[in-house]
């Protein structure tokens, strides 16, 4: 099992330094799968995180826009497609954290 410490010492965060321009945008993606399955870990490892009897966290347009890597725009438009989507009241949406980091997850990076 590999620990913090080690991580960084096999993949400092200058690595990122030589890394070329144009495959960024791809580096980035991965990077983003890589910490909603971190979250999504967490979620069901860490005692009081993912409590069953608690509301879980719920996300407004710019935060869960944010977490994506997208825009608010882009989220209204798919939002009737994505599981972790909540309706709140009649007009108002909200997204679901821990829905958000396990969908985030699934996802493999597009290669470019």
């Amino acid at each position: 099992m590999m620990d913090a410490a080690e991580l960084a010492r096999r993949v400092p965060l200058e690595a990122v330094d030589d890394i070329p321009a144009e495959h960024l945008p791809a580096v980035m993606i991965y990077f983003t799968a890589l910490q909603g399955r971190a979250a999504a870990r967490l979620a069901t490892v860490l005692p009081g995180v993912s409590n069953g009897d608690a509301p879980a966290a719920l996300l407004d347009v710019r935060q869960a826009a944010e977490r994506l890597g997208v825009s608010a725009d882009w989220l209204y438009r798919n939002a009737p497609k994505l599981p972790f989507t909540r309706r709140v009241g009649r007009r108002a949406l909200r997204f679901d954290a821990p829905g958000l980091a396990r969908w985030v997850a699934t996802r493999t990076p597009r290669r470019s």
